[in-house]
């Protein structure tokens, strides 16, 4: 066994789309909005993927499986919705999160 610990996931440095998205193999990720535009670095494990903009964490998601498959965090376009509300309701970050159950109709209320 080494005696240093060592990074056993692959890194990936793409650059984030002005949906606010990045592109890890054939599926895309969700990360804050303010960083569109800008490259992260990306480390992709067996079951999950962590961003990172410089060196501080930014986004971590469970590793999708499926080709084409799109995960979006609803958190990440809270300061985009803020400026544009009536985007909200119609949202897709909304639908995966409410099909998750992170919102709830409490949240709603």
């Amino acid at each position: 066994m080494p005696e240093e610990p060592f990074e056993t996931g692959r890194l990936f440095t793409p650059r984030v789309d002005r949906y606010g998205q990045i592109p890890v193999r054939t599926n895309r990720y969700s990360v804050p909005a303010r960083l569109i535009g800008k490259r992260v670095r990306v480390i992709l494990h067996a079951s999950h993927l962590v961003v990172y903009d410089q060196n501080v964490e930014v986004a971590r998601h469970e590793r999708l499986i499926a080709k084409g498959a799109v995960r979006l965090d609803l958190d990440h376009y809270l300061e985009v919705l803020v400026r544009k509300p009536g985007a909200f309701p119609g949202s897709t970050a909304l639908e995966q999160a409410r099909s998750a159950g992170k919102f709830t109709p409490v949240h709603d209320a």
